[in-house]
């Protein structure tokens, strides 16, 4: 069997490593990766170049990566030397804990491909020093290749299941990678609590202690970054030469992308834990080192450390093994300005098994016990006919029934149950219990499609459907977050793909469904209406009602209601909040060019005129968010010419020739306002998680 390996381009960072998951579907780093690897743009040697070959380059480059445009230099191909400067990064809300919220970070374009050429330049570096501790289960192990091999199971498999595993994992093969790096040992914290590892240590210690640091990516102090690959006072000697080394590097370029920021390293994008890994790889073996020469306590005899990003495991027989492997980590956080968050110290006694663990150990039995499609064959009777004549028998086939009965108020008891039983919380299992329903669902649609259909057969589906919808939307609205809208907005696809298919025959059953799916959404949209840092969360709920065709359209009244837009003395709409760059493009994306949404459109308009406005002559193009904002409404097909054209003036372009290269040079930039394919968009998403 061949084995095919093809290298990725460096610029597939951008891909991977810059953008928080979180963000919502509609935004993608496709355009702008096409628009890099196009005209070759590149930072080399402090500056960044790029190939000449499109008349709107000049004009583009400034306003997207926040240069002067007098510092760019067009002879041949261009160049530019100012690729350092300070930016502002677009910082946005998601849930976190119940009433409140974390900030994840988009950073600027030009920090973008300055982490593509920081790669290039240092992965050997990164892939040394990430492999020092012998605590880290998740870690950088090697830069990743585009690897499949070339026989027919591989393309019979490809053509079979569309979802594939997006973390790149030591040992697996996967056609469809995700991150710059291949990462051992595990890419989401839960395969770690089903692993070999894990099980071995429960049978080998008694005791458990989990353990994470306070505020980990705020509390990181940039420079400490020098200080734990070199160390601290060879630094302070060499002040001048450290600027030039990787460390000093790393440190100067999350400072760059944060608004020179020391104090906290931006939050989101997976560069930032292999920064914190580096950091925390020095603290684990320095623990590892004072524990064995100055404890005489050792490792996989006496205890053994896991750490997943900063959250620890350690498994122990004596309660002084314990303790002493506190006072260490805790004397070297210290020496990093980190420190231990006591108030999420757990302790396990034997048998080591977390409320967790049992919890989604019932919510599978359960799961799997009521989510069942229920298969019979049996044989057909025998038929005869006659053809001229002569009595024929006809052959004997076996007739496969199916049905299922699902009841939303039974499952919903019974997780409650399992719930209090267990002692966990819902956002401890939410997750979990919506990929489970995720999958089941898709096995009952597939088998419902095997089987000979009879009288009922099609209520008997879409009544379950129903059931099934109750008990998910349920479950979400207990703890909107962005991982479980996005397991929600999969089992909605899936379920409205199914219904438009020619499995379901009759409209009214289709729009039973469609009805369910818009009346929570409509809830959870009012529910949520003030709520600020929920927004990211909802909007994905947006996009999943534009599956459901112009029937099901929310009023501008309700999504003036939700976004706190009111009505002014001369009966115009006006933001009475900032709506930041997410709401504004995924807004426009919902209504599209609609007439019935007019007054609303030009609310937006003008809002987007003020935010530009109000920093027009304070560094523009410095602003992340402005920057993602400007160039996805230059191309948005719903906002007429002559509103995209007074944009580019407020940017001093106003040769009429210049603002039609510049619109005319790309249809999407980061949001694709048109064939927009949720469900693979979805797909995308799936297992790019680290929690």
């Amino acid at each position: 069997m061949k084995k095919k390996y093809i290298k990725y381009k460096k610029e597939r960072v951008v891909f991977s490593d810059v953008l928080p998951f979180e963000i919502p579907v509609t935004f993608s780093n496709r355009h702008f990766y096409n628009f890099l690897t196009r005209y070759k743009i590149e930072i080399k040697d402090g500056k960044l170049t790029w190939l000449n070959h499109s008349p709107s380059l000049p004009l583009i480059i400034p306003l997207i990566f926040g240069i002067e445009k007098d510092k760019c230099q067009n002879i041949g191909n261009g160049y530019v030397d100012d690729t350092k400067s300070m930016t502002i990064p677009f910082n946005f809300k998601i849930s976190h804990k119940e009433n409140d919220f974390r900030a994840l970070t988009l950073i600027h374009p030009i920090n973008q491909i300055s982490v593509v050429e920081f790669y290039e330049k240092y992965k050997e570096a990164i892939l040394y020093y990430c492999n020092q501790s012998e605590f880290s289960i998740r870690k950088a192990h090697k830069v990743a290749k585009y690897r499949y091999y070339k026989d027919r199971t591989h393309y019979t498999t490809l053509a079979q299941d569309q979802e594939f595993e997006s973390f790149e994992e030591y040992n697996k093969e996967y056609e469809h990678l995700k991150t710059f790096f291949v990462y051992k040992n595990y890419g989401n914290i839960h395969k770690f609590y089903e692993s070999y590892k894990y099980h071995r240590c429960e049978k080998k210690y008694n005791r458990l202690f989990k353990f994470d640091i306070s505020r980990c990516f705020d509390s990181i102090y940039t420079h400490s970054i020098s200080w734990a690959l070199f160390n601290k006072e060879y630094i302070k000697l060499r002040i001048g030469y450290s600027h030039k080394t990787f460390p000093g590097e790393f440190d100067s370029l999350m400072q760059r992308m944060n608004h020179n920021e020391t104090n906290g390293i931006v939050i989101g994008p997976e560069f930032s834990r292999i920064f914190a890994e580096l950091i925390l790889q020095k603290i684990d073996t320095e623990v590892a080192k004072s524990l064995k020469n100055k404890e005489k306590i050792y490792n996989k005899r006496d205890y053994e450390i896991f750490r997943y990003v900063d959250d620890y495991f350690v498994f122990y027989n004596e309660e002084s093994t314990k303790e002493r492997i506190i006072k260490s980590f805790r004397l070297n956080l210290k020496d990093f300005k980190l420190s231990l968050n006591d108030s999420k110290n757990i302790h396990y006694e034997k048998p080591i098994i977390t409320e967790i663990t049992i919890a989604k150990q019932r919510l599978t039995e359960l799961i799997q016990k009521q989510l069942i499609f229920e298969i019979s064959t049996q044989k057909k009777e025998i038929s005869t006919l006659e053809i001229n004549g002569v009595e024929k028998i006809g052959t004997e086939n076996d007739e496969i029934k199916g049905s299922i009965y699902v009841s939303s108020n039974t499952l919903i008891t019974k997780i409650k149950t399992v719930i209090k039983e267990t002692g966990v919380e819902y956002k401890d299992v939410l997750n979990y219990t919506l990929a489970l329903i995720d999958r089941r669902s898709a096995k009952i649609l597939k088998d419902y499609k095997r089987v000979d259909k009879a009288p009922g057969s099609e209520k008997n589906i879409v009544r379950s459907i129903l059931e099934i919808l109750d008990v998910t939307f349920f479950l979400y609205s207990v703890s909107p977050r962005v991982n479980t809208t996005i397991k929600l907005s999969r089992i909605l696809r899936r379920f409205t793909e199914f219904l438009k298919s020619k499995h379901i025959k009759n409209l009214d059953f289709k729009h039973l469904v469609f009805k369910k799916i818009y009346d929570n959404i409509y809830f959870i949209l009012h529910k949520n209406k003030t709520v600020e840092h929920t927004q990211v969360e909802t909007l994905y709920l947006l996009i999943s009602l534009t599956e459901l065709g112009k029937e099901y359209n929310l009023s501008e009244e309700v999504l003036c209601s939700y976004f706190c837009i009111e009505t002014d003395n001369q009966n115009n709409l006006i933001a009475k909040n900032e709506l930041n760059y997410f709401s504004i493009t995924v807004l426009l994306f919902y209504i599209k060019s609609k007439k019935r949404y007019d007054k609303l459109r030009k609310c937006l308009m003008d809002h987007i005129e003020q935010r530009f406005k109000e920093f027009a002559n304070d560094g523009i193009t410095k602003r992340a968010e402005l920057v993602f904002l400007l160039f996805d409404i230059i191309v948005c097909p719903y906002l007429d010419i002559k509103f995209r054209e007074n944009i580019l003036n407020l940017f001093n372009i106003t040769s009429h020739n210049d603002i039609q290269s510049i619109i005319n040079e790309r249809k999407f930039w980061f949001t694709k306002w048109t064939d927009f394919n949720l469900g693979k968009e979805l797909d995308a998403k799936q297992s790019q998680e680290v929690y």
